[in-house]
């Protein structure tokens, strides 16, 4: 039994860690992510763009761990209710963003936010056929 508590105990430390480093992660995310709307030399912009590259694929390695420590199996986000709620995000943000380009004061702003929501619109999209995927393999 005392082997078993010092698991659990080193599970948890380990688990609370990481998630430190998650949160770490995201605050840099967002860090590289402001400096990209500043700087204009394309080669400052390519390693910005590596390192936030390099940072979403540390937080999906450190969210897998996580998720097994937690014994999840994160398969709740790949059900129909859960890929239903991400297309609903998506076309909020769609809509958001097309309302916000009707307000731009220049066409470049206008034009910037559009090409976004047609992102999004793919997003929608693809979400849809994941869900007829999800659906079908069942």
């Amino acid at each position: 039994m005392d082997s078993r508590l010092k698991q659990l105990e080193k599970k948890q430390k380990l688990y609370a860690l990481l998630k430190e480093q998650h949160e770490a992660e995201i605050k840099e995310l967002m860090h590289y992510m402001s400096a990209l709307t500043v700087v204009e030399n394309n080669l400052i912009r390519s390693y910005l763009h590596t390192l936030l590259t390099d940072g979403l694929r540390h937080i999906e390695y450190i969210s897998r761990v996580m998720a097994d420590i937690e014994g999840a199996t994160g398969s709740a986000l790949l059900t129909k209710k859960g890929i239903q709620e991400s297309i609903n995000d998506e076309r909020a943000s769609r809509d958001a963003l097309l309302r916000c380009a009707e307000m731009a004061d220049d066409r470049e702003t206008a034009e910037l936010l559009k090409s976004v929501s047609v992102d999004e619109e793919h997003h929608i999209r693809i979400l849809e056929h994941l869900s007829e995927l999800v659906e079908s393999a069942k």
